[in-house]
């Protein structure tokens, strides 16, 4: 009905896009760099009012400025009409309508909007622009060059390949559009927050729309898609999408202290076992002394032999030169397989 009577009044005044009593902030000439320079940010539709898509949009913009223009904002959603304003529309480069623009404060070089004009994406868009600008970055964004927001790295084709190259990273591929990445990107942040000082893992996220070699590079062929890389190699993928059940696959997954060599191998050890992976075996070999518990989860021996091994790893704690350290084979099967081989042909030499 509001759609119907909307467009009545368009044929009636045609030179308006909106009613007067607006939620979409009208900007021209004489406001328009004021506002760019007042507001932490500007999202502005630029539009005609012939423009048959442009009144099929306004609706759903209506609804984002009440969303957003409340009385305390710093942000703003706006509108300019073009055929009243045409040199504003040719300075900004406007060539169709409707044209969406971020303008960051201070900034003249926008950020255009090309993903699909629904509230969902309009919503997420924002709050991919808004978290980016409104919070300076940790001392690890200055090192990588990768913006991170309340313990959310925000990963594209140009930064992923080395952030991802050293360390252990939790990453989410998602399309804008798709309802399942919606519902499930207020929950990533969340879980971002709870990880945000935790020194092993990152928390990221990758836009397939904005970054399309990324996504065709790691294979993504479904949204959203959950990935654990650990050192630039997949170890996992997660198909859980509640909070309880993706900090449950972190703690899984997570290689903590113990399998840190850098940290364990001081001349204290911070644990009595250290925790040996793929990714770590040559590094814990190269100490003189090493005796490595190959076992199981599953193993009701190697359930018994844990606690004896956990006293022996606390005997040998403060001496430098001696390891105790396990090995889970179940996640790491290429170590066991291959030390499995070696003692076979150790054994088969001695016959």
């Amino acid at each position: 009905m509001y759609k119907d009577l909307l467009i009545t009044f368009l044929l009636i005044l045609p030179h308006y896009v909106a009613p007067e009593e607006s939620a979409v902030y009208e900007y021209g000439p004489d406001n328009f760099k004021q506002q760019i320079e007042d507001m932490d940010g500007n999202f502005i539709m630029f539009y005609a009012p012939w423009c048959r898509h442009c009144t099929e949009f306004y609706p759903i913009w209506s609804e984002l400025g009440e969303l957003i223009n409340t009385k305390d904002s710093k942000f703003a959603i706006a509108q300019v009409d073009c055929t009243k304003h045409f040199k504003l529309c040719h300075d900004n480069d406007i060539t169709g309508y409707p044209t969406l623009l971020y303008f960051h404060k201070n900034s003249f070089s926008p950020v255009e909007y090309k993903r699909t004009r629904d509230l969902p994406s309009l919503t997420l868009f924002l709050s991919d622009v808004f978290t980016l600008k409104s919070e300076q970055a940790p001392d690890k964004e200055k090192q990588t060059g990768v913006k991170i927001y309340s313990g959310v790295a925000y990963l594209n084709d140009q930064n992923i390949e080395k952030f991802v190259s050293k360390g252990q990273h939790f990453i989410m591929f998602y399309a804008p559009w798709c309802k399942a990445s919606q519902r499930l990107a207020p929950i990533w942040s969340d879980l971002g927050a709870q990880y945000a000082h935790n020194e092993y893992i990152q928390i990221g996220k990758v836009n397939c729309l904005d970054n399309e070699v990324t996504c065709r590079n790691f294979d993504i062929k479904q949204y959203p898609y959950l990935l654990w890389i650990v050192n630039g190699r997949i170890m996992g993928v997660a198909e859980v999408d509640t909070l309880d059940e993706l900090k449950l696959y972190v703690e899984k997954m997570l290689l903590a202290e113990n399998h840190d060599p850098k940290k364990f191998m001081k001349k204290k050890k911070v644990l009595p076992v250290a925790r040996i992976s793929e990714e770590t075996f040559e590094t814990f070999m190269e100490k003189d002394l090493v005796y490595v518990n190959y076992f199981a989860p599953w193993c009701a021996h190697c359930m018994q032999l844990s606690p004896l091994w956990l006293q022996l790893g606390e005997r040998f704690q403060n001496e430098s030169r001696v390891l105790i350290a396990d090995v889970d084979c179940a996640r790491s099967k290429t170590i066991c397989e291959m030390e499995k081989d070696l003692a076979f042909r150790s054994t088969a030499s001695q016959r």
